[in-house]
């Protein structure tokens, strides 16, 4: 009889599923546990380990090469990419995020003092997590 093993353990159910079917299409038999609970109360998490990924013993070998393999992707240049570059340090370590220094509007905190509410209008900004300078 083949022992069942844990084979890895995820934080997140959705990169937890896209490795599983890529096993599965190697017809490699597995199943993950744990992840139910952890789609519907994120917080027990790390009380349960995260999301285990099951495999028989015998084909541990056969999916860490599965998984190691690298599909080549033809060179392509940063504007083909859709990266964006820093204009203070030239790094490419930029995200689309929430703006960290002017969060709101004056129209969007005065309507939200009237109203006595959060403010719902938020300003996004291209931020640069080395330099920390926000552009839009």
């Amino acid at each position: 009889m083949d022992k069942i093993v844990v084979f890895e353990t995820y934080y997140n159910p959705i990169e937890a599923n896209i490795i599983k079917s890529k096993l599965m299409d190697a017809d490699i038999q597995c199943f993950l546990t744990d992840e139910n609970i952890i789609t519907l109360n994120p917080l027990y998490t790390q009380a349960l380990g995260g999301v285990k990924l099951h495999l028989f013993e015998k084909d541990v070998d056969l999916a860490r090469s599965i998984l190691q393999e690298t599909i080549p992707t033809p060179e392509t240049s940063e504007e083909e990419k859709g990266e964006y570059v820093c204009p203070e340090c030239g790094s490419h370590n930029v995200g689309y995020v929430q703006a960290t220094k002017r969060r709101f509007s004056i129209l969007t905190m005065l309507v939200s003092i009237f109203l006595l509410v959060y403010p719902f209008s938020v300003k996004k900004v291209h931020h640069c997590f080395n330099c920390l300078h926000e552009y839009d």
